[in-house]
């Protein structure tokens, strides 16, 4: 997962989204803003997909440059369940 990534329009590194190999599926995907108030919710989604992740919108606004809360659960290739935390900062 990478720990920062900007939407600002220019066309890179504009959405943060679950990446890596031996991983079969995501089943959720949660972030929070630092008061705990979930900002991003996607369920059984494909990894390394750009299209299901987060593009740093809430209810259709784009939110201030900040660290968010990020928890992953991963399906692997050998079926096994790995579950994910960490933080990402949204930057301009």
């Amino acid at each position: 997962m990478p720990n920062t990534f900007s939407p600002n329009g220019d066309g890179i590194n504009e959405i943060f989204y679950p990446r890596g190999s031996g991983v079969r599926s995501i089943r959720a995907m949660r972030i929070f803003n630092r008061w705990g108030e979930m900002v991003f919710q996607r369920q059984d989604i494909s990894p390394n997909d750009p299209s299901a992740g987060w593009d740093g919108r809430y209810k259709g606004r784009l939110l201030p440059p900040d660290v968010y809360v990020y928890f992953v659960d991963v399906i692997c290739d050998n079926q096994g369940m790995v579950s994910k935390k960490g933080d990402v900062a949204l930057i301009r």
